[in-house]
């Protein structure tokens, strides 16, 4: 082998070195290569040649230890992890830039709050992942991963939420003493920070729901119902009048003669566990809403009265003292959830509306009587005091009977102009968990419906399911 030809080969090596390591065929080439010309060059008697060798020779070892074969899985193995990392980085990055805006692209005065944002978001990821949820099946591992993934994101602030509260100390009989410090004849509270109460106390609980919901659809893996598109049913069966309002939907379908037992015990049993975390993530809600306080605004767009509010008829349903909750609930006659929430709205309204007049009369000071005044300003009192508990024991009744509403206008009224970012996050948490435990409810009410209609007998018609 020439001198010349040495050199090319050499010039190749180099090359070669700085190229990517990812493909092993194209370290291979010149490796070979390079052993062929080195066994060449051993059997050359030419002093060159013999030094070209050697140089060949000690940059080929150098080239191994470099790239070794470890190092080459290493590199190979650790590849895709820095991708999916550099991906969520971005997407987490997009995420948080449209809070930061308000969801206002302009980067103008019209973005909502943090806490609106923070609400908005959790609300569309639920929607994205879970949608109307027709189908009693398990999530994609992908839409479940972006669930968790991106849930854990929207919940990052409320590890940096905290309220100060006084340090104790304890002195030497055991007794629990405040902490404080003096400063020229002055005493300051030693104040320490302890996580929100609200939030230690509701997000694990939460979060536990949220669990319990997905190993819920994860364990409607073998079943012996299934769904048929477009809404096409087996031929020589009707379709119950429910059914013909959502013809386009998938249908359950049972094998006919219905469920085994095994299958509807296995159904009962899930159903009730969703129907424990459809009440616990209701009761949440229905606190958290409690907690947040109602805009001033709202006092603009409400009636000043609560009988302006009521209307006659609910006014004298509430007056009937012999009437029980359940008793007016029934004297109303609603007929749809439309109606059961005008109804709510309306005694939410007229109960702001006592609660503000009372609180105006307690706070200022209640003038004497004057001749010409008919009415006693503490018989007044008492009547808005009854008034509202019959409207609140009236309002349990109909949220009992109509279990999944959708939200009354000073709920509204409360996201929307809510301040509090830690009311916002456990609201929108609780409320979508309650709305997807609410769903596989309908889903399995479904499902005993078709089983009925094929075995009348069957026990599932003794359980009543939403659906």
């Amino acid at each position: 082998m020439t001198y010349n030809g040495l050199e090319n080969c050499l010039l190749n090596a180099n090359s070669c070195e700085d190229e990517s390591v990812a493909s092993r065929g194209d370290e291979e080439c010149p490796t070979d290569s390079l052993d062929e010309d080195d066994s060449s060059c051993s059997s050359s008697n030419n002093a060159s040649e013999s030094f070209s060798s050697q140089w060949t020779m000690t940059k080929r070892d150098e080239h191994e230890w470099e790239f070794s074969e470890s190092s080459r899985q290493s590199v190979a193995k650790e590849k895709p992890s820095c991708t999916v990392q550099i991906s969520d980085v971005k997407i987490m990055k997009e995420k948080f830039a449209k809070l930061l805006l308000g969801e206002d692209s302009t980067g103008g005065r019209k973005g909502h709050s943090s806490a609106l944002a923070l609400s908005n978001a959790i609300t569309k990821l639920a929607g994205a992942v879970f949608g109307e949820l027709w189908k009693l099946e398990p999530l994609p591992e992908e839409r479940k991963n972006k669930w968790r993934r991106e849930m854990e994101w929207l919940l990052t602030p409320t590890n940096y939420m905290v309220e100060l509260v006084p340090a104790k100390q304890y002195g030497a009989n055991g007794r629990t003493l405040e902490a404080s410090i003096y400063y020229y004849s002055n005493s300051f509270e030693i104040m320490r920070p302890r996580a929100r109460e609200d939030i230690q106390m509701n997000l694990p609980a939460l979060r536990k729901l949220d669990s319990m919901l997905l190993e819920t659809l994860d364990a409607m893996t073998i079943t012996e119902f299934w769904y048929e598109e477009g809404g096409s049913q087996a031929e020589g069966r009707t379709k119950s009048v429910k059914q013909s309002k959502r013809w386009w939907l998938p249908i359950p379908q049972v094998p006919i003669g219905g469920l085994s037992d095994g299958e509807r015990k296995k159904l009962l049993n899930q159903a009730k566990l969703v129907h424990q975390i459809f009440k616990a993530a209701k009761s949440i809600n229905e606190t958290i809403l409690l907690e947040m306080p109602i805009p001033s605004i709202i006092g603009e767009a409400l009636p000043k009265s609560g009988k302006a509010s009521l209307g006659d008829e609910l006014y004298r349903t509430l007056n009937t003292i012999s009437s029980s909750a359940v008793g007016m609930l029934n004297s109303l006659n609603l007929k749809s959830e439309h109606s059961a929430l005008d109804t709510i709205n309306r005694l939410e309204a007229a109960i702001y509306a006592w609660k503000e007049r009372i609180s105006e009369q307690t706070c200022t000071k209640s003038p004497a009587r004057t001749p010409w005044s008919l009415k006693d300003p503490s018989m007044e009192l008492d009547k808005m005091e009854f008034l509202i508990s019959r409207a609140q024991l009236l309002l349990h009744q109909i949220r009992i009977r109509y279990p999944n509403l959708p939200q009354t206008f000073l709920d509204v009224m409360k996201i929307q102009y809510g301040k509090d970012i830690a009311h916002a996050i456990l609201e929108a948490y609780s409320r979508v968990l309650g709305n997807v435990a609410f769903g596989i409810l309908s889903r399995i009410g479904d499902i005993s419906q078709e089983d009925v209609s094929s075995d009348p007998n069957s026990p599932m018609a003794a359980n009543s399911l939403p659906g």
